[in-house]
């Protein structure tokens, strides 16, 4: 049995659907005459920005139908999680034509979701300049917290990982950290923000503090934002992050993530590798007031601006 997933949002679940027997065998198909269209689902390259990013096909469960037949014969060779839609096809496209069965399958998609899916793949383009903050940063070993999937949670009790950083004060520029291959598809843009390796894929403002946001709003969000202990507005040498929305569907983060004089920030969008460019390829850092930020790089269909949050914690808790 196999899922879809339209790899779209940055902090909100995807839409998803489950294909029938039937259309397993024209994927099958289309995938096996041009086998090039299925790739890594991991995204290992940081070009990728905010939107649609593909379609990922998962394996979800094993049952008589064609495609585990194909597979269980040695007809086709294809892993328990792929991407298509990232290399262009020649001939039939699948990616193209899975996008067809979600609406036979039941999934409702808005307009503006349609929309951002008819200008293909979100790929920033190459620029010159900066683009790693962490070669100016001296590398020091610290002690991190980190909730580890497999130790319950339990009010009060946190417990500790110790794990390379890069950072001084609250600053920790340390992409490939959540970039590492048992990481980058589990954690979120908020996952990143907050410091927290939680490998939560879907982790959502207020849910660790009680409050989970309801609504893809201003107030919504910032509600559970205050929930988790972050608080309006910027401080001195403390974990500033600033929040982005996609009005009525998604919201995004940014965390800063080296002090001045180059004032670095990174992002991490959904499931894909965390990087310190916006989707124009900029590098994002200003140096003397000058330079890009979160409110003024591309941030695709990300409009509206809601402004600075802070800690005084290496790692906001999230769940």
């Amino acid at each position: 049995m196999l899922e879809v997933e339209l790899d779209i949002f940055s902090g909100m679940p995807n839409p998803n659907w489950v294909l029938s027997n039937r259309q397993e065998k024209t994927l099958l198909q289309l995938l096996s005459n041009e086998p090039s269209q299925a790739s890594s689902v991991k995204l290992s390259g940081n070009r990728y920005g905010l939107g649609y990013r593909g379609l990922v096909i998962r394996h979800i469960k094993t049952d008589d139908g064609t495609w585990d037949a194909a597979i269980s014969k040695g007809q086709a060779s294809f892993p328990n999680e792929f991407r298509v839609g990232i290399k262009p096809a020649t001939s039939d496209s699948a990616a193209d034509w899975l996008l067809k069965t979600a609406m036979r399958q039941g999934v409702v998609l808005a307009d503006e979701i349609w929309e951002v899916v008819s200008r293909g793949v979100a790929v920033a383009p190459v620029t010159r300049g900066p683009r790693d903050p962490t070669a100016a940063i001296d590398r020091k070993r610290i002690e991190v917290p980190k909730i580890r999937a497999d130790v319950p949670y339990k009010p009060g009790v946190e417990p500790h990982e110790t794990w390379w950083a890069c950072g001084s004060n609250y600053f920790t520029a340390n992409a490939g950290v959540f970039n590492a291959p048992d990481h980058v598809l589990r954690n979120n843009c908020y996952c990143f923000a907050s410091n927290h390796l939680a490998d939560v894929r879907y982790a959502l403002p207020g849910r660790r503090g009680g409050r989970p946001a309801t609504s893809l709003t201003c107030g919504g969000v910032i509600d559970g934002l205050r929930a988790d202990g972050w608080k309006d507005g910027c401080e001195p040498n403390a974990l500033t992050i600033v929040m982005v929305i996609w009005p009525n569907f998604d919201y995004h983060f940014y965390r800063l993530v080296t002090g001045g004089p180059y004032w670095w920030w990174g992002h991490k969008p959904g499931g894909t590798p965390a990087k310190y460019t916006d989707d124009c390829g900029h590098a994002i850092y200003q140096y003397q007031g000058k330079g890009y930020a979160p409110n003024n790089i591309c941030r695709g269909g990300y409009t509206e601006f809601y402004g600075y949050f802070y800690q005084n914690n290496w790692t906001a808790f999230v769940a």
